[in-house]
């Protein structure tokens, strides 16, 4: 299988692949680069990694501090400000906010929670378009055929799944709707000898109609009903909620592609030498979609951010003491003279959302033959 071909392949600028690159390292790095604890400590105990305490040989992260930790004598201080520390290497780089956290350690850890943000939430939608559109764009209204007797009990069980996923815990709930998902599409690759013993399932014209009634609804109104329904704030439940608002987005554009490539003769050819529709499906037609489908994430990534840092920004969402771009612009608007608290949090969300529309745009010019 080759998903990457010439036709398909990435070429980003020397500035979009480094500015990846740091938010990556940053992100999956970050208890690394800012902790107060000892990365690597010799003890009486021998040597051991993130230990918090006095130790005979160790070695410190770049930033001595973690996101919550807290500097009583150092609260609200600017980066130009003086401050009661030990030496430079204590020194708060970017300031400290209302009660004493590290605005630089703030801006790494809300660095990691973007990228949960981000990945996840575009990973979750584009595996629920993948399916949606397989069960949709690929077969048509027509061409999917269940058997008369397989349909009331996969609607039966279906709706069991889904009344146990929404009292179970999130990750829970997600692993039910999978189950959900596989077993349908289990069912769509039934072949019946009898064809008046099977019942045509328009999925294609359900997709879109689900698809109508969230688009109709407003997205902001849509995440405050949705955040109420979870007893605890919790990141898992923000990624979530942005799911539920991108996955109509990536299935539009997945659909779109997948009608102009089902009908490719090589596809045609493909099902005639008897491959299964599923091989079809993953072999040939997703590879073909790919490059569209890099765009739509590309700019989804950035929206996913910039909707969690809306939300944290309001409050809701994640919990209070977690510390996010959102959160550190929150606290600055209760302290107008702390310019700090916004400008760096503020820059740091600018960055990465035209860091993922530059990446987006530049694939997008890729494939109409421009350069940029």
């Amino acid at each position: 299988m080759r998903w990457f071909s010439t036709k398909m392949s990435i070429q980003l600028g020397r500035a979009q692949k480094t500015g990846l690159i740091i938010f990556a390292v940053v992100a999956l790095l970050h208890s690394f680069i800012a902790n107060e604890d000892y990365i690597l400590a010799k003890t009486s105990s021998g040597i051991q990694f993130f230990y918090e305490g006095d130790a005979d040989w160790g070695v410190k992260a770049i930033v001595p501090y973690s996101a919550s930790s807290i500097d009583r004598a150092n609260r609200l201080r600017g980066p130009f400000d003086s401050q009661e520390v030990q030496s430079l290497y204590y020194r708060h780089w970017l300031g400290t906010d209302d009660i004493g956290r590290d605005v630089l350690a703030g801006l790494i850890n809300g660095t990691y929670i973007a990228l949960q943000v981000g990945f996840y939430s575009m990973l979750i939608s584009l595996f629920i378009s993948f399916v949606l559109a397989y069960l949709g764009a690929y077969h048509g209204d027509k061409g999917i055929r269940i058997e008369t007797r397989m349909i009331f009990p996969a609607v039966l069980i279906s709706a069991l799944f889904l009344f146990y996923a929404s009292y179970t815990s999130t990750w829970s709930g997600i692993i039910l709707m999978a189950a959900i998902i596989m077993m349908w599409i289990y069912l769509a690759n039934r072949k019946s000898s009898i064809i008046s013993r099977t019942k045509g399932v328009p999925f294609d014209l359900a997709i879109q109609r689900l698809i109508d009634i969230v688009d109709s609804m407003p997205g902001l109104f849509l995440i405050l009903i949705l955040l109420t329904l979870f007893a605890e704030p919790s990141i898992a439940n923000v990624i979530l909620v942005i799911v539920f608002l991108r996955w109509p987005v990536v299935t539009r554009h997945l659909r779109a592609e997948i009608l102009k490539i089902r009908e490719e003769e090589y596809i045609l050819s493909a099902k005639s030498a008897g491959q299964k529709d599923i091989i079809i499906y993953l072999k040939h037609v997703l590879p073909m979609a790919f490059s569209p489908i890099i765009i739509v994430a590309s700019f989804g990534i950035a929206a996913a951010i910039l909707t969690e840092s809306t939300l944290s920004f309001l409050g809701i969402g994640i919990p209070l003491d977690e510390v996010s771009w959102g959160s550190l612009i929150k606290r600055a608007r209760f302290n107008f003279q702390a310019w700090w608290m916004a400008l760096f949090p503020g820059l740091a969300i600018y960055l990465v959302v035209i860091l993922f529309n530059s990446v987006g745009e530049r694939v997008n010019a890729r494939m109409r033959g421009l350069d940029l």
